[in-house]
């Protein structure tokens, strides 16, 4: 009796069932898998034939922790500590008196204005040195008192940004630039010494901007990824400040 090609297509995939295991069938990304024939399509009925498999080539996943070949890690060749130094009573300053409403504190920033360039504004701070500094911490206290003759407290970190970076002797790699909120506990002008008072390169200029979106985008903080994200957390980076941190 003449059949459909619903009822042909049936009939062949009773006859493949019947040989191919249903064991064989692995739901893991092997290089080559056995894939049932399960959704009807006569130009696919016509292409298969019964005990016929049809093959699939797959990649499989690389195991955790296993990277590409083409890829690779770049070496830090430098990092640096800044602070994102707060100065003024904002929501949780301590000596805020109680009842009183809270102002926004000021961030303190270094105007820099180099010969032939746009002026720019960065947050104190400077590179690490390895032979003088214990920690990264120790770093950003020795930079403040260098370039501010300030001390902070409450140092909490806040933000890494990762740019590319050559040395001066060549090396290349990634500069890593780690971000602290911190309160300013006290500041002497006239202590600053170093290599930007001894050697300077254009001028230093110190500001303060109220740490709010506005103020933020009055002047042009780099790196634009610190402006990128002291925009979109003026509440959560003055929370990193809280009494119940821990």
């Amino acid at each position: 009796m003449p059949r459909t090609a619903r009822q042909r297509f049936n009939a062949r995939r009773t006859a493949y069932s019947r040989l191919v295991d249903p064991a064989s069938m692995s739901s893991d990304c092997d290089d080559n898998i056995d894939l049932p024939l399960w959704r009807y399509s006569p130009l696919r009925e016509r292409r298969c034939r019964p005990g016929r498999v049809k093959k699939r080539r797959c990649f499989s996943h690389r195991p955790a922790g296993q990277t590409s070949s083409m890829a690779h890690e770049r070496p830090v060749v430098k990092r640096t500590a800044r602070a994102i130094l707060l100065d003024g009573d904002g929501p949780y300053d301590p000596a805020r008196s109680a009842g009183r409403p809270a102002e926004p504190p000021h961030l303190i920033l270094i105007k820099r204005t180099k010969p032939d360039s746009a002026p720019y504004w960065i947050t104190p701070g400077g590179g690490v040195e390895p032979d003088v500094d214990s920690t990264v911490v120790d770093a950003l206290h020795r930079e403040v008192d260098e370039e501010l003759g300030a001390k902070v407290t409450d140092v909490v970190p806040a933000f890494v940004d990762t740019v590319p970076h050559t040395t001066d002797s060549g090396e290349a790699g990634v500069k890593v630039q780690h971000f602290f909120v911190c309160r300013l506990a006290s500041m002497d002008l006239s202590r600053r010494h170093g290599p930007e008072v001894d050697e300077p390169c254009g001028e230093y200029e110190f500001v303060r901007v109220p740490f709010t979106r506005e103020g933020i985008a009055s002047v042009e903080v780099v790196p634009p990824a610190l402006r990128t994200y002291l925009d979109a957390n003026i509440e959560g980076v003055q929370a990193l400040l809280a009494p119940d941190l821990g």
